[in-house]
């Protein structure tokens, strides 16, 4: 009896903790939808590569406006395998007006991280679920 209470505190603990970092992304990603409100065609002018530890690869846009009045070049806050781009590519961004190294691609589709994100706080609830399930045979 005495396990299953220290078990299901521990699960309540975990779900907790992880509750609050899904709560902190979620606000993560408004706060840039809110931001990020100035449209900005660029065009990929070079594709950093990077072997990750698993033996993959990582790529890392790095953008450039395509505007004449604003030649502003746009470094990718991070490295992902989840997708790729073609250098002359080109595409619009989302800019924060304030601060151009945060940006969020037009074509909600390219956003993967948020993907990533929203998939990654669901995954503790099935476990917690199928602990559920599991203990109440």
């Amino acid at each position: 009896m005495l396990t299953i209470i220290i078990k299901t505190v521990a699960v309540l603990l975990f779900v907790t903790a992880w509750s609050i970092l899904c709560i902190m992304k979620y606000n993560k990603w408004r706060r840039r939808r809110k931001n990020c409100t100035k449209e900005l065609p660029v065009k990929v002018i070079e594709v950093k590569k990077k072997k990750t530890a698993r033996g993959g690869m990582a790529y890392k846009p790095i953008f450039k406006a395509v505007d004449d009045v604003e030649q502003s070049v746009i470094d990718s806050a991070f490295y992902s395998g989840f997708m790729t781009f073609d250098v002359g590519e080109t595409l619009i961004l989302l800019i924060n007006p304030e601060n151009e190294k945060e940006f969020l691609y037009k074509e909600d589709s390219l956003n993967k991280g948020r993907i990533v994100d929203m998939v990654s706080c669901f995954l503790p609830f099935i476990c917690v679920i199928g602990y559920i399930l599991i203990c109440i045979k």
